[in-house]
């Protein structure tokens, strides 16, 4: 299943089974859960995560803590790790994008743990529309203008991610393979500083997720030339996407949930319940669609085998890149 676009809804008889197991657990939560976002607060991740723990909180009564570990590029391996060493208890999770599984294993980094072998997937959240802004005095207006440019330029033009490995990095790094052009690779700490730098015209191009780029285009700050998804988005409905310059491109970013490997089967069928619950509340899907975010949920088991397509389909651009050796 593509798990860019079949999540919605897809909670279905496995997932019932699941919730009749949860019922014996009924200590847990017996003290506040801590879900590790490994990027920065003020990310659309971040703003994911805590909109469904403050949702959770709401109706269950019980707590839900965000915890933002930053480090080790923009993959997000340190915070990734802490969850996967962490206590199978159910205290500790994670909400990872899907890089975790789909880029990190395939670079020279030593993550010290396997994210398909330690970490048990419980539902996807939400996907990210992302956008393709530019500095607004780049002589571009869409992609084949960037194309173009870039190849009457040679590599002259750079591009911003948040970091080494970061699902932006890879994006364009395919975007770049796809187009056949070269451009310079400038990492910053988190998407606001990079947005900040094509609205100063310290870098060219960046890919950002909509919910984070909004306010920067209203303002009139940036300028979107281009969107991941293969159609156009409903907040930006007249701004081309991608696959209508490169035939087959698609960037659309997911956002998921983890718990250790060990964790009771009981305690994942409380979290599988409680996180999807508040993922097709009206409100919360409200809330996520006001800032540009979809909110999907899924089995763990469709969840893994998307990850595991993406992931071969990723690898070898990700290998190509020797991302980690020196």
């Amino acid at each position: 299943m593509d798990f860019r676009k079949g999540f919605a809804g897809l909670v279905l008889g496995a997932t019932l089974a699941m919730g009749g197991a949860a019922s014996a657990q009924s200590n847990y939560p017996s003290r506040p859960i801590t879900m590790i976002v490994p990027l920065q607060a003020g990310t659309a991740s971040d703003l994911v995560a805590r909109i469904i723990a403050q949702d959770f909180g709401e109706r269950t009564g019980k707590t839900m803590l965000i915890e933002n570990i930053i480090g080790g590029g923009g993959g997000g391996g340190i915070g990734a790790t802490r969850v996967a060493r962490a206590t199978p208890d159910g205290y500790t999770i994670g909400a990872f994008n899907s890089g975790i599984h789909t880029i990190l294993p395939f670079t020279a980094i030593k993550m010290g743990f396997e994210p398909f072998e330690d970490l048990i997937p419980i539902t996807v959240m939400a996907r990210f529309p992302s956008v393709l802004i530019v500095n607004n005095d780049l002589p571009v207006k869409n992609v084949a203008d960037l194309i173009a440019l870039a190849k009457k330029e040679p590599g002259k033009l750079n591009y911003a991610s948040v970091g080494v490995g970061s699902p932006q990095h890879v994006a364009m790094e395919q975007l770049k393979a796809d187009a056949g052009i070269e451009m310079t690779h400038v990492p910053y700490r988190g998407g606001a500083a990079a947005t900040q730098a094509i609205a100063t015209g310290e870098v060219n191009v960046f890919w950002i997720a909509v919910s984070v780029a909004q306010p920067f285009i209203e303002a009139k700050t940036v300028r979107a030339i281009a969107v991941g998804d293969d159609v156009r988005t409903k907040i930006f409905p007249d701004v081309p996407t991608v696959a209508e310059t490169i035939k087959g491109y698609d960037y659309m970013p997911i956002f998921a949930l983890f718990t250790p490997k060990g964790t009771p089967p009981d305690v994942v069928a409380y979290l599988h319940k409680e996180i999807t619950t508040s993922l097709k509340k009206p409100e919360v899907i409200k809330r996520l669609e006001a800032a540009g975010l979809e909110a999907r949920t899924s089995t763990g088991a469709e969840l893994n085998a998307a990850l595991e397509s993406e992931a071969k389909r990723l690898g070898p651009i990700v290998k190509k890149l020797g991302i980690g050796q020196f």
